[in-house]
């Protein structure tokens, strides 16, 4: 009977699990993990601001326990890879042929004098969404600011500002969601929230949190003070590597390092989720690929590999998505900027359409930008701006086109479904239009 134990419960290892017991119910599963619960880590931002609740955002224990699969609820301490067995802290000892490193990520906390008072909050598991939320009831509209203009903490400021708390986003650069948006697409965003009450410092940093006992407010690096009740750390993950680094196994620039097969350099051992680094698609550079999506995909091929499949798991893209107050953003693939700095020259194609048919009451406008290789003529990257949320199939649509290496050409002649209610008109398709905005510069006449 095959053993496998799988380390962490979230985006890699509870899938990971799950696969594992439907594909082959014989095999010997025990699942460690820290955590009670099976989370959706994305649901954070919602149960700080009431619209979801913990309840609501976690698994049942059920959909492992009636397959056999053995639970642990204790932190996975050594792992000894001659020995094939995983210790806990409380001594306990289970033997693997397969292991699974699920450990997934760690909230960066920046070395902010004052970073330890109270009332100043990392953003990771549901216990810190609880604590925020019973903390802002407690504490009244003291002010609330956010470090970093992420998506996850761009989502907290804009569902706290909704419940009228005054709020500041805290960024180092100089436009917001900067990994997923340049800065043309990011300004409507920022003018939006601005709009709604938001306040953005851009191109600052905090330099110390004030207070005795509880945070009283935030000195900036541009000497601005802002008083504030309630600090909240959303400037990124780093790989939760510890136990990994501790057994041997070899750790990369951004988190453990695996093969297409999701293999660590211990071929017995495996590693998914917010743990490893990846290689981006298009640059072919290692990268984080902190999202869920990548998790649950890279913890389903790794169960069909431990049974004896040979699946690669694809570089990535890291679609992009979210939606703040009435308005929605996405993006996948390169940037302008991170095109330039990988050296590609590049074509860019922006068109604006609605969502309906032009005589269709209820339309709602969205910007599409699409950025091409010139040297190749292929997609490389998309980004969204719109007032409906039914972009997010649109983003998916150009992820697909990056992956399989359409051209602009290729893009011109995309189909896509049209009805009056459900989509733009043909003639006001996004994708084939910010195609058709770059065509004459990659394909002159006289090249055809």
């Amino acid at each position: 009977m095959l053993k496998v134990v799988v380390i962490g419960c979230a985006g890699t290892g509870g899938p990971c699990s799950m696969m594992l017991k439907k594909l082959d119910p014989s095999v010997d599963l025990t699942l460690i993990r820290e955590e009670e619960n099976f989370l959706t880590r994305c649901a954070i931002p919602y149960i700080v601001a009431g619209d979801a609740t913990v309840e609501a955002s976690v698994k049942d224990d059920d959909r492992f326990t009636k397959v056999g699969t053995k639970l642990v609820d204790v932190k996975a301490v050594k792992v000894d890879r001659e020995a094939k067995i995983v210790t806990t802290a409380d001594g306990g000892s289970y033997p693997y042929d397969k292991l699974v490193l699920a450990t997934g990520g760690i909230p960066v906390k920046p070395p902010i004098p004052g970073a330890d008072l109270g009332g100043v909050f990392t953003v990771r598991t549901s216990r810190d969404a609880v604590n925020i939320l019973n903390h802002l009831k407690k504490k009244g509209d003291r002010g609330v600011v956010v470090i970093g203009a992420g998506a996850i903490g761009l989502e907290m400021a804009s569902l706290i500002a909704r419940e009228g708390y005054r709020t500041t986003v805290v960024e180092a650069v100089d436009h917001i969601l900067a990994v997923s948006f340049d800065h043309d697409m990011a300004q409507e965003i920022e003018e939006y929230l601005e709009s709604r009450g938001i306040d953005l410092k851009l191109s600052v940093m905090a330099d110390e949190f004030l207070g005795t006992g509880d945070v009283e407010g935030v000195r900036l690096s541009d000497g601005t003070r802002i008083d504030a009740g309630t600090v909240i750390l959303s400037v990124g993950v780093r790989a939760n590597i510890e136990l990994a680094r501790d057994c041997g196994l070899e750790i990369g620039r951004f988190g453990v390092k695996v093969n297409k097969y999701l293999q660590t350099s211990d071929p017995e051992i495996y590693a998914g989720g917010d743990l490893i680094e990846y290689e981006n698609l298009v640059t072919g550079e290692v990268m984080p690929g902190q999202i869920r999506p990548n998790a649950v995909i890279g913890g389903r091929i790794i169960a069909k590999n431990i049974l004896g499949y040979k699946i690669e798991f694809p570089p990535l893209l890291n679609n992009f998505t979210t939606k703040l107050l009435d308005k929605s953003f996405a993006g996948v693939g390169l940037t302008e900027q991170a095109a330039k700095a990988a050296g590609i020259d590049i074509a860019v194609g922006k068109f604006t359409t609605i969502n309906k048919h032009l005589m269709m009451p209820g339309q709602e406008p969205f910007t599409l930008k699409l950025i091409f290789d010139k040297r190749t003529k292929r997609v490389i990257g998309g980004q969204i701006v719109s007032d409906t949320s039914s972009m997010i199939k649109v983003i998916d649509a150009v992820a697909v086109a990056i992956r399989c290496r359409l051209t602009a050409l290729d893009l011109m002649t995309f189909r896509a479904a049209s009805q009056p209610e459900l989509s733009p008109e043909p003639s006001a398709e996004p994708i084939s239009m910010a195609a058709e905005a770059v065509f004459t510069e990659l394909y002159p006449l006289d090249t055809l």
